[in-house]
């Protein structure tokens, strides 16, 4: 599984390229035999009371499946990530369950 991280924005400090790379590694073990590629992006958007927000949005490619994306906004970019992850996590899971059956 290759996991690649890209900001927009902002500059990925090697922290913050490694938490995520860790967080996602961590997240999407359990299928980490199925998904060939999980992209990354954490940008600055503006929230929806027009104040700073940071976007994290993850998608996952797998042979023969169509990709699953997830995203999250979020005051503090670790939330993004965090809630991000959970989210893909969960999406994963029903997909590849479902098409098991």
């Amino acid at each position: 599984m290759r996991v690649k991280i890209q900001s927009r924005s902002f500059s990925l400090s090697r922290t913050l390229n490694e938490y995520t790379n860790s967080k996602i590694r961590l997240t999407l073990g359990l299928y980490i035999d199925k998904i060939q590629q999980v992209d990354v992006l954490l940008s600055n958007v503006n929230g929806s009371k027009g104040d700073e927000g940071i976007l994290c949005k993850i998608k996952i490619k797998a042979d023969g499946y169509p990709s699953i994306i997830t995203q999250e906004i979020a005051g503090d970019i670790y939330d993004a990530i965090n809630i991000c992850s959970h989210r893909i996590k969960r999406a994963v899971g029903r997909h590849f369950d479902h098409t098991l059956q």
